[in-house]
């Protein structure tokens, strides 16, 4: 495939953003996140209808990138806002899609309308939680990534040991196998398994909800899958990008059964909170170690603090994974101040 530079990626927006033909396309590169795929927000001086357009550049390296289609309409099927997606060249890996903005979640934690917004975010979620996969008509039921099953979450944490664990826990390569060769993981991982799956976002974190005109929309969402709904809940709830209080994870904990509760009639636990939560978690720090370390993002090693309290406090609440909360005890000092 022919290098796509920015004259060959201006031209084609050209093409493909409605009553954009005639128009003057400028490029400005989106610099967020620590995935494969690259994003520009395109404008367009002298053109008709929108003034701005996202333009994906994505891979074939991860199964998931061209799962983004296909999860567009599963989120649609469910009730939940979607963004509009005006092209898509799937030979040279290329879309574009309506412009939700520039400002996210993360950017809107505080202040008073900051709740509204997360509540506003879980009512999005729940429409997609109230499905399970069978309800899809069967062409999207093929769309969707691999459930989460034992293997999967074994992954996650076994992905927390090599990428977290190995560089931060300060522990013996003995020491660690022994950890993670513990029982404990091995029944969070069949406990969360056994449970009756939904619809999952998988990474529904601040940064992944974009807000416009008040209200949220998700993004990110090409690894939907069926899971457990609380995997979700406690992406959103132990944001280690954002620090809510226990008061706050509380009142938007119990908006959320109600929202499932009046729609779908599920009924949402604490145990299973806390269980997700504590998967979630290392999949996070695990997720850290990669970026930071691994691929050189420094900027992922900065979150690693409040992480890792995150799961303190998950941990010392449930009783979960005991042999763990000890290893994360050895390095207090370092982790308060954030010295990796």
């Amino acid at each position: 495939m022919p290098l796509l530079t920015d004259d060959i990626l201006c031209e084609a927006t050209r093409r493909h953003v409605p009553g954009w033909g005639g128009a003057e396309v400028r490029l400005e590169a989106i610099e967020k996140g620590g995935s494969d795929r690259r994003y520009y927000r395109a404008r367009a001086a002298g053109g008709r209808g929108t003034e701005t357009a996202i333009l994906m550049v994505y891979s074939d390296q991860r199964a998931d990138n061209a799962g983004f289609f296909g999860a567009t309409e599963i989120l649609a099927f469910s009730g939940a806002r979607t963004m509009e997606i005006y092209a898509h060249d799937a030979g040279r890996r290329l879309a574009w899609m309506e412009d939700l903005g520039r400002e996210d979640l993360w950017e809107r934690r505080q202040g008073e309308a900051a709740l509204g917004l997360y509540r506003d975010s879980l009512a999005q979620v729940a429409r997609l939680h109230g499905l399970e996969a069978r309800a899809l008509p069967e062409r999207l039921r093929g769309q969707l990534q691999p459930p989460f099953d034992v293997q999967l979450y074994r992954w996650e944490q076994d992905y927390f040991f090599e990428q977290f664990g190995r560089r931060f826990l300060g522990l013996a390569p003995g020491e660690l196998e022994e950890l993670r060769r513990g029982a404990g993981f091995a029944e969070l991982a069949e406990g969360l398994a056994a449970l009756p799956r939904r619809l999952v976002h998988r990474d529904f974190q601040s940064q992944n909800l974009m807000v416009r005109r008040g209200e949220a929309w998700m993004i990110d969402y090409q690894g939907i899958r069926e899971g457990c709904p609380e995997y979700d809940v406690a992406s959103l709830l132990y944001d280690p990008y954002v620090g809510l209080n226990g008061g706050e994870r509380e009142e938007l904990w119990g908006h959320y059964g109600e929202l499932r509760a009046a729609g779908d009639g599920g009924v949402v636990s604490r145990e299973v909170l806390a269980m997700a939560a504590s998967q979630r978690l290392m999949q996070a720090l695990g997720a850290y170690g990669k970026l930071g370390v691994g691929d050189g993002k420094v900027a992922f090693l900065g979150h690693i603090p409040a992480a890792v309290r995150h799961l303190e406090l998950v941990l010392e609440g449930s009783g979960l994974l005991p042999e763990l909360l000890g290893a994360l005890g050895r390095r207090p000092g370092e982790w308060k101040r954030g010295a990796l």
